[in-house]
């Protein structure tokens, strides 16, 4: 669930282009027979392509504006939602489930929504802002931890199995992607079904910068304990940052987007705060 007052401020954002389209510029990705019309302006951003600015607003008002184009029929949006036990470390699935409600909320007033989750349930399809408590309901609901399966097994399986209407569609995966297993079998399956696709990868801080002098280390995903010395927490910081960029390259050479979202604090404002400031940083949601 999402603050009133926050709602008032997302009530001014939309979803990124870039993050509808598979290709560059604002047109929506269309098929045989699928047209596509003038939809809205905004505001020129970085990597916008000039075909489509439009010189005719810029010499009455002096302002660089992009039209927008929307198929026929909108891109469908799908949000996947990590419910693994590593999630439970830093208030990551806390953070995750505040970033996928900003998200539903400012989709849902242009586009279709579904959420999945990597334990297998899945939400109704949902479009316009009166459906969106019912997301709200299924998000909140979602268990905190579910043993199985794996992030590589849950996105290969939500790619394979999941039933999808006609069109394009893009996922949006949010996890934190821990797992031994090559992340290749799931960005080839997600290409093999056609959909494009962005990872919202969740971190918190004691992933990427564990207190040196904390001489036990928890495996969640286990409940092992290790006994460790600062020289081997030294090597577990080296190991993560290798893991990130191993990840984001993979993701990047399957041709789908990556981002790095961090989460730090525990208190409901101060995530949800962090959580937009992260999409904002991040080019996710940008100004209507």
């Amino acid at each position: 669930m999402i603050s009133p007052r926050m709602r008032l401020v997302l009530d001014r954002y939309t979803l990124a282009s870039k993050a509808l389209s598979r290709h560059s510029g604002e047109r929506m990705a269309t098929e045989a027979g699928q047209s596509v019309e003038f939809h809205d302006f905004r505001p020129y951003q970085k990597g916008d392509e000039l075909r489509y600015v439009d010189w005719k607003v810029y010499a009455r008002t002096g302002k660089i504006y992009t039209r927008l184009y929307q198929a026929e029929r909108n891109i469908a949006l799908y949000l996947v939602l990590d419910t693994s036990p590593s999630m439970s470390i830093g208030h990551k699935a806390k953070f995750a489930t505040i970033v996928a409600n900003m998200i539903s909320y400012v989709a849902q007033k242009d586009s279709l929504c579904q959420v999945f989750l990597f334990n297998g349930d899945f939400s109704q399809a949902a479009h316009g802002r009166n459906k969106v408590s019912d997301t709200w309901s299924f998000i909140d609901a979602a268990p905190a931890v579910s043993a199985e399966p794996s992030p590589v097994a849950a996105i290969k399986n939500f790619a394979l199995n999941s039933k999808f209407g006609s069109g394009s569609g893009l996922a949006l995966i949010i996890s934190d992607l821990f797992d031994e297993a090559s992340l290749r079998p799931a960005l080839s399956a997600l290409r093999a079904r056609g959909l494009d696709a962005s990872f919202l990868q969740i971190m918190a801080e004691e992933d990427i910068h564990p207190e040196e002098d904390r001489l036990e280390l928890i495996d969640i995903e286990t409940n092992n304990s290790l006994r460790v010395s600062v020289d081997e927490v030294r090597a577990y910081k080296q190991a993560v940052h290798k893991f990130l960029a191993r990840t984001r390259s993979s993701i990047m050479q399957a041709k789908f987007k990556h981002l790095l979202l961090i989460s730090v604090d525990s208190d409901d404002n101060l995530l949800e705060q962090k959580a937009f400031y992260e999409l904002i940083k991040a080019s996710i949601l940008v100004k209507r």
